[in-house]
């Protein structure tokens, strides 16, 4: 088969759709040798992200800026010039990142939905990406063959939304890399906790400063748990700053408790595992995913977790994780006291994440894709996952 896939996320974003793409890229190259990839990029990529090397895969960079791919191919439907012009003669084409461009009728299609929080919670979406979003997504699910999903989840909004035939949806999760492990050595532990300042018992957070992650729930929970004996000493939140970041940390100034809340920022790898392995509590409250990687990140290394109890989190965590009300601030606060007073129950989570977290691999999620590439490629229609539940 000769297979062209939209890279372009995976140069341009460091996490969310970037991880999915780069990592199942990676994973399918390294168990696949026969059939030949093309990549393709709307610029080039970067010294971080370069292109990944095989002898059956090559790179092509688009020297055209994004915004004017996206006028030509959502606005104006104009159709791409001779796929070999970019691609060479390809069986199938995959959007990973919601989307799809006009391509000839005789090419198989896949597009990746990882969630429709756009649709369904507005309110904690940049208006912008919404609008772009709504126009695109209904057009490329549409179009696709095959409509894969990081969650069951996401596969019945869509049915929901759109009405999408559920023989074109099927599930390719996102997986957890083999270096998130538990680290022990305690120099290295050390290292981490003097570089940032922190002091335990602390709670670890990750994820992009903006309003669907709930960082304003969680500081006000915290703010509720470090006042109790055995509370919490710190509160860490790793992550870039997104959409309407000021008024997180402007809440943190309102409650005065800047020496307890660190803000650390973009960590290397090496220092996000660390953290998870140095975490007394792990805390992902976010109102919406379409997946969640964090919580699956910190189980693998060891750290007890508290989520919520919506969308896909209750699916992907299984029993592996306490579930909150990501709206119940009080919830989460004695969620995670109750993990800090109780030794036991902090094991059994710690054991069971072990164990969901072994569940979520990139290479069982390539192996799951190929599959659904060959299908496709061989004529088959009903791609529907045989079990609608838990993953």
């Amino acid at each position: 088969m000769r297979i062209a896939i939209d890279y372009t996320a995976a140069i341009r974003q460091e996490a969310g759709v970037g991880t999915y793409v780069r990592n199942l890229a990676a994973a399918l190259l390294a168990q696949d040798t026969h059939n030949h990839y093309t990549l393709l990029t709307s610029g080039r990529p970067s010294v971080e992200h370069p292109f990944p090397t095989a002898e059956n895969v090559r790179g092509r960079g688009l020297l055209v800026p994004d915004r004017y791919l996206n006028i030509l191919w959502h606005r104006w439907r104009l159709p791409l010039p001779p796929a070999s012009l970019f691609t060479g003669p390809a069986d199938i084409y995959h959007g990973p990142d919601f989307a799809l461009p006009p391509l000839p009728q005789k090419m198989r299609k896949v597009v990746t939905i990882h969630d429709l929080a756009f649709l369904e919670h507005p309110e904690y979406a940049v208006p912008e990406l919404a609008a772009y979003l709504k126009k695109v997504v209904s057009e490329s699910v549409a179009a696709a063959d095959v409509v894969t999903t990081v969650s069951h989840e996401v596969g019945r909004t869509l049915i929901q939304h759109f009405q999408t035939p559920a023989e074109k949806l099927t599930v390719v999760p996102n997986g957890v890399h083999a270096h998130f492990r538990r680290i022990t050595d305690p120099v290295l532990l050390n290292a981490t906790r003097y570089k940032f300042g922190l002091k335990q018992p602390f709670v670890l957070a990750v994820g992009t400063l903006e309003p669907r992650k709930n960082h304003k729930g969680l500081i006000k929970a915290f703010y509720q748990a470090q006042k109790k004996k055995h509370g919490p000493a710190m509160l860490a939140i790793a992550g870039g700053q997104g959409w309407l970041y000021e008024e997180t940390r402007e809440l943190v100034a309102q409650l005065k408790i800047g020496h307890k809340v660190r803000f650390l920022g973009h960590v290397s790898g090496f220092e996000l595992v660390t953290l998870y392995s140095l975490a007394d509590v792990f805390a992902f409250p976010s109102f919406f995913e379409g997946f969640g990687i964090p919580p699956i990140e910190a189980m693998a290394c060891g750290a007890p977790v508290v989520t919520s109890n919506t969308s896909s989190l209750p699916e992907v965590a299984g029993d592996a994780a306490l579930l909150v009300d990501p709206h119940d601030n009080n919830a989460l606060a004695n969620a995670i006291t109750r993990l800090l007073d109780d030794e036991q129950l902090r094991e059994s989570l710690r054991l069971k994440g072990y164990q969901r977290a072994r569940f979520f691999t990139w290479e069982r999620s390539a192996r799951k894709l190929l599959d659904i590439y060959q299908r496709l490629h061989d004529g088959e229609t009903d791609f529907a996952d045989e079990e609608s539940g838990n993953l």
